[in-house]
């Protein structure tokens, strides 16, 4: 148990080490992370100095008590990592500069939990301002500290490369160099390898393959965001060697990558912010250059601090966002952030956050729709007048003579979404047919509140039908009253609307109903979030119990399954269903560590993120049942999208992600469909088929099918297949 304590303890260090390095360039690659430490050893002391510094913090977090979660991730790490690099390039190592290095280290902390808890507050970041405030007072303290001595690494670079690497490194050096590089691009690699303290070209190569590695867009950004600083600088006839010279340029590189791609969805135009931005930074820069040179102090990174938390600070009071847009759901990643955010727009975009249903049972006809020309116009033209007919397009039995013979009179009437009444008329005589009774227009009627502004009305109801009164609160669903012929209502009908206030005349307002189905040509189309047209025949989707019950995944529900791929290898795999500080349900894979975000809303289940291993079981399931009906309908197929990010890879993913922000040009698309019921009444038996099909245009670049087996209400089986490989999986417990 002991050793199994210990290496828990050691992996999450070395995660916290290791995120530590990539989240100064807002990534969690592990990766790049790697690269990133390659690169800050090549001024080994500077690079062990980062390292103590990091470890050492980590340290005092976990003594001090501070959120496991926020050390593992890096968060409380970086700026102290840059504290450390920064003092071990200035300082010669002795025990006297690692007692003071730890102090660092602790102030660099305290200071982080200052700022996040005091700058939070208005939900602005701390960025490196910990790493600058804990530096500088490191630097003047130390002044007056005669035990620790200035170093004088960063002045023989040739030394230092062959220390790092040895003769065969110092000649592919010397070649490098050799190449009379441009002025400029020798700036701007010198600038990424000043971000972490190492002053030679070499290290900026390295860092630049780590970002292209790590992120495209952010690569194009640092070179949008340098440029544009560099050309600001040559424009004005300023004298650019002071910000090649002192390396300060990644001040441009760091602000681009953080606005352009992180803090805002990637776009056009957030890379036009980028380009408007550096010439702040650039003034910003030298401004602070002239006063901190007075008391003899780096400026490092405050320019791009202040920038990007002024940026944000002023964003955040915008009416409209304009096409720069907040990341809402930070992926750690520029592609991410723009996949995530595009996907989530053609899923989502309708969406709204009370969901009203049709407020009957079984299928019912628009006979006046929205804009209709009886009596919906000018304030009350959003609404819907709704009928019962028969196959032959009639309203009623018989002669039609009596209300009784009009299919729709005296059928349940249901609560659209759930609210308290506000308004109650119950009292108002059903009109014989033909007639109607416009002195009480509205006849009998139920207003219920959902919240302010917004209510939902449903007009000429049986007199006597409501069983309810002001202040009653009714949940989605529930028998408001029944079907009738009072008010201005020549036959029975149903009259609904959404109104902003409660008066029984209220103005309407534009709102969808959630889910429904529309029968076209016999047969059923799946809505969402949209407006019937008159004309139109409608339903609510009724939920099959085997389905429902399928993927009522309920936290602490436990899943096992034994997996077999086609070289018959078997693995055990162990899910289970947790719910999260912010109350959105997940599963997650004991196996691959992963997550699968979902939502069921007793109409849909459907998959809202990922995050894992994208080889696992249950990324598979993700993919497979993105979107689920949880109502059997035959012939019935939903069609959804996917997020590009993880389903490709390759040269064509790699073009894609440089021109993301102004054109995606490949497509990842979902479907679903039911393949087999044994009975159709009392299902015990239901196979669901489905497909992910990504491509471009009209080429298909990857097709995968899927089939999912419901028996006895479990998820039984899973069957997953390419083309060229096949992965099933069965329910064992």
């Amino acid at each position: 148990m002991k050793k199994e304590q210990a290496k828990e303890y050691l992996y999450f260090y070395f995660e916290g080490i290791i995120n530590s390095y990539s989240r100064v360039f807002f990534s969690k690659s592990k990766i790049f992370a790697f690269i990133i430490i390659v690169a800050t050893f090549i001024n080994p002391a500077s690079g062990l100095s980062g390292l103590i510094s990091l470890a050492a913090t980590l340290l005092f977090a976990v003594w001090f008590g501070y959120d496991k979660i926020f050390i593992r991730d890096g968060y409380y790490g970086f700026n102290s990592l840059l504290t450390g690099l920064a003092l071990g390039v200035y300082y010669e190592f002795s025990p006297a500069f690692i007692f003071v290095l730890l102090f660092a280290s602790m102030l660099t902390l305290l200071i982080t939990v200052w700022l996040a808890v005091f700058l939070g507050y208005y939900n602005i970041p701390f960025l490196t301002m910990p790493f600058l405030l804990s530096t500088w007072i490191s630097i003047l303290s130390i002044r007056t500290f005669k035990a620790i001595e200035l170093s004088e690494r960063g002045i023989y670079v040739f030394n230092e490369v062959q220390n790092f690497g040895g003769v065969y490194l110092l000649k592919f050096y010397d070649q490098i160099i050799s190449l009379n590089i441009p002025f400029v691009i020798d700036a701007y690699l010198k600038s990424l390898g000043a971000i972490f303290f190492q002053y030679n070209i070499f290290a900026g190569f390295i860092i630049a393959a780590g970002i292209l590695y790590y992120s495209r867009i952010a690569f194009s950004l640092s070179l949008v965001g340098f440029f544009s600083g560099y050309f600001f600088y040559f424009f004005q006839k300023a004298e650019f060697s002071d910000v090649y010279y002192s390396y300060i340029g990644f001040n441009f590189i760091l602000t681009a990558v953080a606005l352009g791609g992180f803090f805002f969805v990637p776009s056009g135009k957030t890379f036009l912010l980028v380009i408007i931005a550096s010439p702040l930074v650039a003034v910003i820069l030298s401004a602070f250059s002239y006063i901190f040179n007075i008391i003899q102090l780096p400026i490092y990174s405050l320019p791009f601090s202040l920038i990007v938390i002024l940026f944000i600070f002023a964003m955040s009071s915008r009416l409209t966002p304009k096409g720069i847009n907040y990341v809402t759901n930070q992926q750690n990643s520029p592609e991410n952030n723009l996949y995530k955010y595009a996907n989530r727009i053609e899923r989502f975009q309708r969406d709204t956050y009370y969901h009203f249903q049709l407020p009957f049972y079984g299928k019912w006809f628009v006979s006046q729709g929205i804009n209709g020309k009886i009596t919906h116009m000018e304030d009350w033209k959003y609404a819907w007048d709704f009928v019962v007919k028969d196959e032959s397009g009639r309203t009623f039995n018989n002669t039609g003579t009596s209300l009784n013979d009009f299919y729709c009179f005296n059928l349940p009437v249901l609560a659209s979404a759930a609210g308290y009444v506000s308004e109650v008329v119950n009292d108002v005589e059903d009109n014989e047919i033909g007639g109607v009774n416009i002195s009480e227009n509205w006849g009998n009627t139920v207003v219920i509140k959902h919240d302010n502004f917004l209510y939902s009305k449903v007009s000429h109801l049986r007199k006597n039908s409501i069983r309810l009164k002001k202040g009653d609160y009714v949940k989605k669903g529930d028998i408001l009253g029944h079907c009738g012929n009072s008010g201005r209502s020549p036959e029975p009908h149903l009259h609904f609307q959404i109104q902003s206030s409660d008066l029984i005349d209220g103005k309407t307002i534009k709102y969808p109903f959630c889910y429904y189905l529309l029968e076209k040509d016999n047969e059923n189309l799946f809505r969402s979030f949209d407006y019937p047209e008159e004309g139109e025949t409608v339903m609510k989707v009724q939920s099959t119990n085997l389905i429902r019950e399928s993927f009522r995944f309920s936290p602490g529900t436990v899943m096992n399954f034994e997996s077999e791929n086609e070289k018959g290898e078997k693995q055990k795999v162990k899910w289970e269903v947790f719910v999260d500080a912010y109350n959105y349900p997940y599963i997650y894979c004991y196996n691959s560590k992963s997550f699968a975000y979902f939502i069921n809303n007793e109409t849909l289940h459907y998959f809202t993120d990922f995050t894992g291993d994208r080889k696992s079981l249950l990324y598979y399931f993700y993919l497979a049942a993105n979107k689920i009906l949880l109502g059997y309908y035959d012939n019935m197929e939903i069609k959804d999208k996917l997020p590009l990010s993880g389903i490709y890879s390759g040269p064509l993913k790699i073009l894609q992600d440089f021109i993301a922000p102004f054109y995606i040009f490949l497509k990842a698309d979902y479907s679903f469909s039911f393949k087999y019921i044994d009975n159709e009444l009392n299902p015990s038996e239901i196979v669901i088929s489905s497909q992910a099909v990504t491509g471009f245009r009209k080429t298909i670049n990857r097709k995968l099918d899927f089939e999912l087996t419901l028996i006895n209400n479990n998820l039984k089986k899973i069957l997953i297949s390419d083309g060229k490989k096949n992965i099933s999986a069965e329910y064992i417990s």
